[in-house]
């Protein structure tokens, strides 16, 4: 999925990132290339347990506090109906203030929930049609192939996020309520039960963060005429 979020641009190879100047931390938390961990990884050195609500919880808080902006990826699981059987930790984002969970819609229609448990989550982003770099190689060729899933749609939100941070370094919750802000219409399962949330248009994102950038910076006239007004003094 860092392949969906920073792959480098107009370099002829592969595809192109969403973000392609972001750094990237990469964490093994598994011995597989694939597969699913239900661990919330921090760097302090703990040995990796099996994390209650309530660790999970501090954890993210901390993270916020922090300034860290969390982006979790909602289920793609069709079993569960009820919030008491959402999966740690996006089941929390709702709790938490700086901390979304993206559902992934159908990219032929952006509305469409992908999965039924989904409508827990803070917005819809597109999730299917997505390729993304292969954890291997073939004679020095990267594999790519094709991901579906929240998974693609929290990498793809998570490179808006970094296109937004790239102009000013939003606060948590500044970032938060702008891709809030940028969302559209009402996401819906695929039997018509709306949700009480919208799909996110990233470049109404982009722009809002933009907008706030320059409503922050000093007007050059006016630095001017106080630099004038100093110098006189």
């Amino acid at each position: 999925m860092a392949g969906i979020l920073a792959s480098t641009t107009n370099n002829q190879i592969g595809i192109a990132g969403i973000a392609d100047k972001v750094k990237i931390h990469p964490i093994r938390v598994t011995e597989s290339q694939t597969g699913d961990t239900n661990m919330l990884v921090f760097a302090h050195g703990d040995e990796f347990t099996e994390l209650n609500e309530f660790v999970y919880m501090r954890l993210l808080e901390k993270s916020v506090e922090q300034g860290v902006f969390v982006v979790t990826a909602a289920s793609n699981s069709e079993r569960a109906d009820g919030l008491e059987e959402v999966p740690l930790p996006w089941s929390l984002a709702d709790d938490i203030p700086g901390v979304v969970s993206v559902a992934a819609t159908y990219a032929t229609d952006p509305t469409v929930l992908l999965a039924n448990l989904s409508k827990f989550a803070s917005f819809g982003a597109p999730g299917t049609d997505a390729w993304s770099p292969r954890p291997k190689r073939v004679e020095g060729e990267w594999l790519y192939w094709e991901r579906w899933g929240s998974s693609a749609a929290a990498a793809a939100t998570s490179g808006v996020v970094a296109l937004m941070m790239s102009f000013k370094n939003f606060k948590p919750l500044e970032i938060e309520r702008m891709l809030l802000n940028s969302t559209e219409d009402r996401v819906r399962t695929k039997w018509g039960r709306e949700m009480p949330y919208g799909v996110l248009r990233p470049d109404l994102a982009v722009k809002q963060a933009i907008a706030e950038t320059r409503q922050s910076q000093p007007d050059e006239s006016s630095v001017a005429r106080g630099k004038k007004r100093k110098a006189n003094s």
